[in-house]
């Protein structure tokens, strides 16, 4: 193994622990760092030099491990968050409570991004420097996203420039974190890419840009402006979104990207063409060199003028984690040849991930260093290793190809990993997606710069050439719709699977008896990707399970049914950012999680974006035999949109209503509301919401929607309760359901609630709780204990949460809780 290889492989193991390893670990690493420091230092002494670089390997994975634990011990308790739970309480990333507050707190800092436009104003990231909890500014760094709301803000946006100072009145708060077994910690990820907290502002009136920045954030910045100004101008009037995916290639801008354009890209596997990263910096260096070369400076000279050009470029488009390591790499690689030495590319890929991971450790916990590095690993390998046909015309689509398939054997569990998705059709869209993505790159560069020295009919007719090839770019993923077994949704593969996959690709390349190790590469290679485990239909383990899910302020509840089968009974969750799709996002990986790949049936209980709004992804990937909905509303769209969703996806729409009664395999679902409407409904309405009762052996289990008293109150004639009744708060606990006549009607012995933490609404009431204490209910919330897990064999009740609080209801007077 070659030395920069070993350096990198031990920065990675180092960081790795540094960052996912429990903190109590790091004084082992400390002794290990003495120890490896004395084992290296008297193995040298006495030439032994396998030992002292044995060592030196040890020494570096502890150091790193404990460079990596300060780095994201900082990240996640920087300042400005320690500061806030000093003073207000509530910001604690250790905590499960929130702070919730109307009063602004003014802070201060610098612009790390230039402003982007949404469709509720702007979004600002601000570098905090100073907060004003009183009449004095006091010091609290920490990084913060902002949501500027209001008109003003369209006018404003092109003075929030990068490097520049902004002071505003911000309502600060902890970013959404979803506690679901299989869900990322969201929070926790933020804050590794330098978000501490997120926040609003009224309006752009209030922002005040209090200072500009240094002259190279200047001219940046400006020069960030002319290429979105050029595509405006010259691409944009074509089509908006070609312009929207010009700027991506050319800077790294995507925020006025169509999140459908987005979606169509990443299930064609052909995203990763509109990031910044290694084929635009190479392309960008070949252009460097070759106008160097027709210039006549070569050699060194040449390489040194191409890193300077390149770190500047990287510097105006933002600096990015994917930009800045193709940047270094490529630098590493020609400032070696400035020096006269030549290295292969192998090496400066190993060196740059070495340098990456000490200077950021954080770095470990971004997956995109694991797709820019195995990418390139694997196509550096790959196409060394592996014969290509010799015919000229067929040699640049044969390496493509080739490119494609060993990009795809490294990062297929890592996609598997992260994304839960696994797609084919990549290898084949690379023939398309990459040269279109080369055009596009050079393409927007001539059309700004004819743009910039005011030649209009060339940078004009040059932009319909960058129009055409995003075009061609972004249809060519319509593969999927024609072909949509090209890509599918796959349960996260275990680390150990993943381990001994890559152990079985590295023995296949480097080891003598690679055949064997090809074919165990090539059986966990299936086993991820089609995860046979999950093919097999699920028996059931005899006990009726409700899983109450943590999607913040809104429902979702998994019913899995004695037998096996599933029923999601609503989807929603209202995300503080509009593009972040809850069914996709943590409803999905939390199913997958359990081995769940299709659900049997799906109940929306009504149309309000709480319960509804993550339904369409669902739909999609987990293909719902059946759909179930309560009351018709007239031209209501997010009904509409998923009702046609479901058609595609051939499952079957069914209006149930009170007196409705189905069996289940062995537990009968009872609908007790609505009746069938008198009147065509033109808004939804919560009492209008969907009431179903299963019922197994002697339990209850009582759903109730968002209905309010005056439905509880016609409900209470005709409910006929099992003698246990696990009960799922009507309308989260709010003022307005939970009457006290239906609380004493249904005797709930369990009650759950689905909160979002420091929720505006102020759900649960404090009355309301007070309501189920009295009556003897046991009450658990999603707001405070995550997941809830309620399961029964038709006679007793077990619990489980997420915050692991276990709880047994083996006869019904007492109850034996533990943690």
């Amino acid at each position: 193994m070659s030395p920069s290889l070993a350096l990198a492989i031990a920065a990675a193991a180092g960081t790795a622990v540094g960052v996912f390893a429990d903190p109590s670990w790091m004084p082992l690493a400390r002794w290990l760092l003495a120890v490896a420091a004395i084992a290296t230092f008297w193995s040298a002494s006495r030439q032994r030099r396998a030992w002292a670089r044995g060592g030196g390997l040890t020494g570096l994975v502890a150091g790193c491990a404990l460079l990596a634990s300060a780095a994201d011990d900082a990240a996640q308790h920087p300042p400005l968050r320690t500061l806030l739970e000093q003073r207000l309480g509530g910001f604690a990333i250790e905590g499960l409570e929130a702070h919730r507050s109307d009063t602004p707190i003014v802070v201060e800092g610098t612009l790390a991004a230039d402003a982007a436009l949404t469709d509720s104003g702007a979004l600002v990231r601000l570098q905090v420097e100073r907060v004003w909890l009183g009449p004095c500014p006091e010091s609290a760094p920490g990084g913060v996203s902002l949501t500027v709301t209001g008109v003003l803000a369209a006018d404003a946006v092109g003075e929030w420039r990068a490097g520049r100072r902004l002071r505003a009145p911000v309502l600060l708060r902890r970013p959404a974190r979803y506690l679901n077994a299989g869900v990322p910690d969201q929070e926790r990820m933020l804050a590794r890419r330098g978000i501490t907290l997120v926040g609003s502002v009224k309006s752009a009136a209030l922002v005040e840009v209090t200072g500009r920045g240094h002259w190279f954030d200047e001219t940046a910045a400006a020069m960030r402006a002319a290429v979105r100004q050029a595509m405006a101008r010259h691409v944009a009037v074509r089509d908006p979104q070609s312009a929207a995916v010009a700027t991506a290639i050319l800077i790294g801008d995507r925020g006025a990207l169509d999140p459908d354009v987005e979606r169509r890209l990443q299930e064609a596997g052909t995203y990763h063409v509109i990031a910044i990263s290694g084929g635009n910096i190479a392309i960008l260096a070949g252009l460097i060199l070759g106008a160097l070369w027709w210039l006549r400076i070569r050699d060194g000279w040449a390489a040194g003028a191409a890193v300077a050009m390149l770190v500047w470029y990287a510097y105006v488009a933002g600096g990015g984690p994917s930009v800045t390591r193709a940047t270094v790499m490529a630098a590493i690689y020609l400032s070696l040849r400035v020096i006269d030495q030549r290295t292969a590319p192998m090496h400066a890929m190993a060196l740059t991930a070495a340098a990456v991971l000490i200077v950021s450790p954080l770095a470990i916990a971004d997956v995109g260093f694991w797709l820019t590095f195995g990418a390139t690993a694997a196509i550096v390998v790959g196409t060394a290793r592996t014969p290509v046909v010799e015919w000229s015309w067929l040699r640049g689509p044969s390496l493509l190809i080739l490119a494609s398939v060993c990009a795809e054997v490294v990062l297929m569990p890592i996609g598997a990993l992260v994304f839960q998705r696994v797609t084919l059709a990549g290898l084949v869209l690379n023939l398309a997606a990459v040269p279109c993505m080369a055009v596009v790159q050079v393409a927007s560069m001539v059309t700004a710069a004819f743009d910039a020295a005011g030649v209009e009919k060339l940078a004009h007719g040059v932009g319909w050439v960058t129009h055409l090839s995003v075009r061609g770019l972004v249809e060519s993923a319509a593969l999927v719709d024609f072909a949509p077994w090209l890509t599918w949704r796959v349960p996260p593969p275990s680390v150990l699977v993943m381990a001994a996959y890559y152990v079985s690709v590295c023995l296949w390349l480097w080891a003598s008896w690679a055949w064997r190790a090809s074919w165990v590469a090539l059986a966990l290679f299936a086993w991820m990707a089609m995860a046979p485990a999950t093919l097999a239909r699920s028996f059931g383990d005899g006990r009726l399970h409700l899983t109450v899910m943590d999607v913040g302020q809104g429902d979702a509840m998994l019913v899995t049914l004695p037998n096996g089968r599933t029923l999601m009974v609503d989807a929603g969750g209202v995300s503080l950012r509009g593009d972040f799709d809850i069914g996709d996002r943590v409803l999905g990986p939390a199913l997958r999680a359990r081995g769940i790949v299709r659900l049997d049936y799906l109940a929306i209980s009504h149309s309000d974006l709480d319960h509804i709004g993550g339904a369409a992804s669902l739909v999609k990937d987990f293909k719902p035999s059946e759909i179930w909905a309560g009351t018709f509303v007239n031209n209501h769209q997010p009904t509409l949109a998923l009702q046609a969703t479901s058609e595609r996806n051939r499952a079957t729409w069914r209006w149930l209503q009170k007196g409705d009664r189905l069996d289940l395999g062995g537990v009968e679902l009872r609908v007790h509301h609505p009746p069938l409407p008198d009147w065509e409904r033109q808004k939804v309405r919560n009492d209008d919401s969907l009431v179903i009762e299963l019922r197994y052996g002697e339990v209850s289990m009582l759903l109730t929607g968002d209905i309010g008293r005056e439905v509880e109150q016609g409900l209470i004639p005709t409910l006929d309760l099992l003698p246990t009744v696990v009960l799922k708060s009507p309308h989260h606990g709010s003022g307005t359901s939970s009457s006290q006549e239906f609380i004493d009607a249904i005797k709930p012995d369990v009650v759950v609630m689905s909160n979002g933490r420091g929720n505006p609404y102020g759900h649960p009431v404090p009355y309301v709780l007070d309501r189920y204490r009295s009556a003897g209910a046991q009450m658990f919330r999603t707001d405070q204990e995550g997941q809830l897990d309620v399961s029964t064999d038709g006679r007793s009740l077990k619990l489980s949460t997420f915050t692991r609080l276990n709880a047994s209801w083996p006869s019904r007077p007492s109850w034996l809780l533990w943690r």
